[in-house]
């Protein structure tokens, strides 16, 4: 799937283009209704390489909120890439969500997840050297994350206590997905796409 733009990604979603301004109110709201509790099974507390921060709760006692599911896949757009985003598979951020709270209580109190990288672009993928050729950064399916303070292999352990998909061990990130069941350390070799 090719990368959106912001308005072809609200347009997808069912959203009026008009609702790009309403959008970013929500992103405000978002922020400060999560101040004191910003992470937790139900919620995120992300940050990007170029400052950006995303606080919100995209679950709430009825399920997924789609609308904070929409705020999430356009944090995670290809920054890179003209900010082109996709629709991020929903499981990724329960997941994100798991190792963030998991992370936070063993620390002994909120941390943001950094990340470096989640959806990517086609050209961009394929202008990364150590990049899979069928990433999962590709389809939505894929993160990579930083905790400050905390050593690549640390984020490694906590997803693995939630994780069903793919875990990548690399020097300064941890790579997370929700594809099939995996773990590496580096890049896997050429055209592997399990591991075990």
């Amino acid at each position: 799937m090719s990368g959106l733009t912001r308005r072809a990604l609200l347009g997808g979603a069912g959203l009026a283009t008009g609702s790009l301004a309403a959008l970013d109110r929500a992103v405000a709201g978002a922020a400060e209704s999560l101040h004191d509790a910003p992470t937790g099974r139900d919620r995120l507390w992300l940050k990007r390489p170029d400052g950006s921060e995303l606080r919100c709760r995209f679950r709430t006692e009825a399920g997924q909120d789609r609308t904070q599911i929409l705020l999430l896949s356009w944090f995670m757009r290809d920054i890179r890439d003209d900010g082109r985003a996709v629709w991020m598979e929903p499981a990724l951020f329960d997941l994100l969500a798991g190792v963030q709270a998991s992370m936070s209580a063993v620390h002994g109190g909120a941390l943001p997840l950094m990340v470096t990288s989640g959806y990517r672009t086609p050209g961009h993928n394929a202008a990364l050297e150590n990049a899979a050729r069928n990433s999962m950064h590709l389809y939505g399916y894929a993160a990579d994350v930083q905790v400050r303070g905390y050593p690549p292999r640390a984020v490694a352990l906590a997803a693995s206590f939630f994780s069903e998909g793919g875990i990548g061990l690399y020097d300064s990130f941890t790579h997370l997905d929700v594809w099939q069941r995996r773990t590496w350390i580096g890049r896997p070799a050429a055209g592997e796409r399990v591991r075990k």
